[in-house]
């Protein structure tokens, strides 16, 4: 069925019925001792520390659990791993005033479904200052953080990019340091860990664990083993939602309109969201009689990009990689109407640029991954109109099943998502089943930017999808796809429940 981000241009949706297959799954957790690839260690449990990028500043936060440690620190810094770090003191002496700094918004430590009050942050933070006429002297000191640094000057200390001392054994913060997209651009296939490094250290600067910003970029084959077995619904699959609503090396700081403001869903590039993990890739389909191409990438009436750069994106990773990609084609927003042979030719543009990776449709959702990979072709396309299930069955799949909420709240949206899962509405279909975790925007909001833009409705949830993932929902979800990927670990939370199923009996 077509589903989608209802917007002011399009607001009605064609529901196309379409017969489920009956096969409930067996998901059942299994707890399996680490696997090691390389140098990526694959573990059936939760980080205490992640990375993750704001969706409407681009700037880093940072996530923990179970900070134990009394008096001490998390650190970030960008580039290669620390092995140690000396305190650096900075003092602040002001005459006939006493000046209180507070820390600002830029450091603050929270509660992870709440705030208070942080303390000890870096100079980088965010500082507000009052002042009152006094008598005397007064002298302050705040702690920050160095390490040594070796460059083509020669050995010198370089400072920290931020420092929070936590407050709360769990909770998030953010930063205001803007994250390097040309740090995501250089990685490949063999990248583990990229661009920043996070750190929980003592009183001392002894290190007491080291985290990284992740890429998974051949996670499924380095777990081939223990997933050869499942079938798609079994599994746990990371997606993007709008897939290729994009724009390459875009600001919003500085470029924000209330077009983009509203028509853009991700950061990176096809290419990029599957050297982070992503499995699941979401397209919409224009098309543009009189335009050369004339099928693009589409956001409602948007046009973005291209469909066969998409196309080439997606082929080149699974000829390099050989990892099961599902590319969902869910909606025909521009030029279709009910002119089937649009979706003649929209149908031959795909068989063209995926012929060599494109798996077989007759393995079907019933299929195991071992079946695709043993084609050795390993791209699943789907296409969710029942014209061409009909006359394509050699060459599409029958789409994923979007589960949509069309809410604007988070509390809604948690609402909505655990009425799903407490349903068992995916226990009975073999079909892959798409929980789309974002928010959806009305078209009267839309109009007046009540929402402030969807970066801004996916920071005020991001954080929280992940934690629904990684606790409640996880056992049970199937396909989530989510608006600006960076600011979850979705992709975290679904390798960890991936290595603690088992699947069905064959």
């Amino acid at each position: 069925m077509t589903r989608g981000r209802k917007s002011v241009q399009q607001l009605i949706v064609a529901v196309v019925p379409l017969m489920l297959l009956l096969l409930p799954p067996a998901i059942i957790q299994l707890g399996r001792a680490q696997t090691v690839i390389g140098d990526r260690v694959y573990a059936p449990d939760i980080s205490n520390l992640y990375i993750t990028v704001n969706a409407r500043s681009q700037t880093l936060e940072l996530t923990w659990r179970n900070f134990v440690s009394t008096g001490g620190y998390i650190v970030l810094t960008e580039d290669f791993p620390i092995r140690a770090f000396q305190q650096k003191l900075f003092y602040y002496t002001s005459d006939d005033y006493a000046t209180t700094i507070e820390m600002g918004t830029g450091a603050e430590s929270r509660l992870f479904e709440g705030e208070g009050s942080g303390q000890d942050s870096t100079r980088n933070r965010t500082d507000t200052t009052t002042e009152e006429p006094i008598a005397t002297t007064t002298q302050l000191m705040e702690i920050g953080w160095e390490y040594d640094f070796r460059d083509e000057y020669g050995e010198r200390k370089k400072e920290v990019l931020f420092s929070i001392r936590p407050i709360y054994d769990n909770g998030w913060t953010t930063t205001d340091i803007i994250f390097n997209h040309d740090h995501l651009a250089r990685a490949d296939i063999t990248t583990t860990c990229y661009g920043y490094y996070a750190y929980f250290i003592d009183t001392n600067g002894t290190i007491l664990s080291e985290h990284c910003m992740k890429l998974y970029p051949t996670w499924m084959n380095d777990l081939r083993r223990h997933l050869g077995g499942f079938r798609m619904r079994e599994l746990f699959i990371p997606g993007t939602h709008d897939s290729a609503s994009y724009k390459q090396n875009f600001r919003p700081r500085v470029e924000e309109n209330i077009v983009t403001k509203y028509s853009l869903t991700q950061d990176d590039d096809i290419r990029e969201q599957l050297l982070q993990g992503v499995r699941y890739i979401d397209l919409r389909v224009g098309y543009y009689r009189s335009a050369n191409p004339p099928f693009w990438a589409n956001h409602g009436i948007w046009r973005l990009h291209p469909l066969k750069r998409v196309l080439s994106q997606i082929r080149d990773y699974a000829l390099e990689t050989r990892e099961i990609i599902i590319v969902d084609v869910q909606e025909f927003p521009v030029g279709f109407g009910k002119d089937y042979t649009i979706h003649d030719r929209l149908i031959h543009l795909l068989n063209e640029s995926l012929a060599d990776v494109m798996a077989d449709p007759t393995i079907s959702w019933y299929g195991r991954l071992e079946d695709i990979w043993r084609g050795n072709k390993t791209v699943i396309l789907c296409y969710d109109h029942e014209y061409a299930m009909r006359s394509y069955p050699h060459v599409v799949w029958r789409s994923a099943e979007q589960k949509w909420g069309n809410i604007q709240r988070m509390e809604d949206l948690k609402s909505f998502l655990f009425k799903l899962h407490s349903r068992h509405f995916y226990g009975y279909t073999n079909r892959p089943v798409a929980d789309m975790a974002e928010l959806t925007p009305d078209p009267w909001g839309v109009i007046t930017d009540r929402y402030g833009g969807l970066r801004k409705m996916a920071d005020s949830i991001n954080r929280h999808v992940t934690k629904w993932y990684f606790e409640e929902l996880g056992p049970t979800a199937n396909i989530v796809a989510v608006d600006f990927i960076r600011g979850t670990n979705v992709i975290d939370a679904a390798i960890y429940w991936n290595q603690k199923r088992i699947p069905s009996v064959k």
